[in-house]
């Protein structure tokens, strides 16, 4: 198993130590999708030179983005297209291998619309960029987001029945502890999606912060990965108050807590 954390490259240049496996970045900060190359160009050297290379990407579209089409609010489908072949094309770069598609108010059904129809027409989207992705040699996962953000696919069951159609194209699933502990989700609605699992995020549900010695178990969730053989990546996900004085003991109680948990079910 891989523990990484999600924050820039440039905050994490700062650190003392490292104690992660790997780093998520931002897509829309370290890939700007509508900026030229040659800035992002300089950020892969920056990044590079730094040797923080991240393996994981989200945050993958803007707000003002829109994926549904309705006759009043129309997308902008060049920009779209071009947006998503940007972020494909910048990603193999730099060589991150699983784009996090979260984007809750790009992603929203509009008020009055179907959500029938604005899932198919997420699902025809999904699959076409997931064509598009096989070429890039990258992963598009769907998190479920609490309801909080979105008023789509919230939870991980809703996320894994959208999913079953698509995963012969590529599209496969991320798993946020925090989302489903806002949406009372328990630990064992995962199991049967865990084979379209690509990545799980991770941050205590009171102030989505990180993990602690004395804050939330997540030893039940893991449980419930461990019985899927869940062996892939964990990232913290949370609102950060000093990177550089939690990131260690975060990671250790991460660890801690995957290392003593067992394989039995939960509820």
């Amino acid at each position: 198993m891989k523990f990484g954390i999600c924050a820039s490259f440039r905050e994490v240049a700062l650190l003392n130590t490292r104690p992660f496996d790997f780093l998520e970045e931002n897509i829309q900060r370290f890939l700007v999708p509508e900026q030229p190359q040659a800035v992002f160009d300089d950020l892969l050297r920056e990044a590079r030179r730094l040797s923080l290379s991240p393996e994981v990407a989200n945050a993958f579209f803007p707000s003002d983005l829109s994926l549904i089409d309705t006759a009043t609010r129309r997308i902008d489908a060049p920009r779209l297209e071009r947006y998503v072949k940007t972020t494909l094309q910048r990603a193999e770069q730099a060589g991150i291998q699983v784009l996090v598609f979260g984007s809750g108010l790009a992603r929203a059904c509009p008020e009055g619309y179907d959500p029938q129809a604005a899932l198919r027409q997420l699902g025809d989207a999904l699959a076409t960029w997931c064509n598009w992705a096989r070429g890039y040699g990258v992963t598009i996962a769907l998190e479920p987001l609490r309801y909080e953000e979105t008023n789509m696919l919230n939870t991980v069951e809703e996320c894994g029945i959208f999913l079953s159609g698509l995963s012969d194209r590529g599209a496969r699933l991320v798993v946020d502890l925090y989302h489903m502990a806002c949406n009372r989700e328990a630990p064992g609605s995962m199991l049967p999606w865990t084979s379209v699992l690509s990545h799980v995020h991770v941050a205590q549900q009171a102030g989505r912060a990180a993990p602690t010695a004395d804050g939330e178990d997540f030893r039940s969730a893991f449980a419930v990965l461990k019985r899927a053989g869940y062996d892939r990546r964990i990232s913290i996900e949370c609102h950060w108050r000093d990177l550089a004085c939690e990131v260690d003991s975060a990671l250790s109680v991460l660890r801690e807590q995957w290392q003593s948990s067992t394989m039995g079910s939960s509820e």
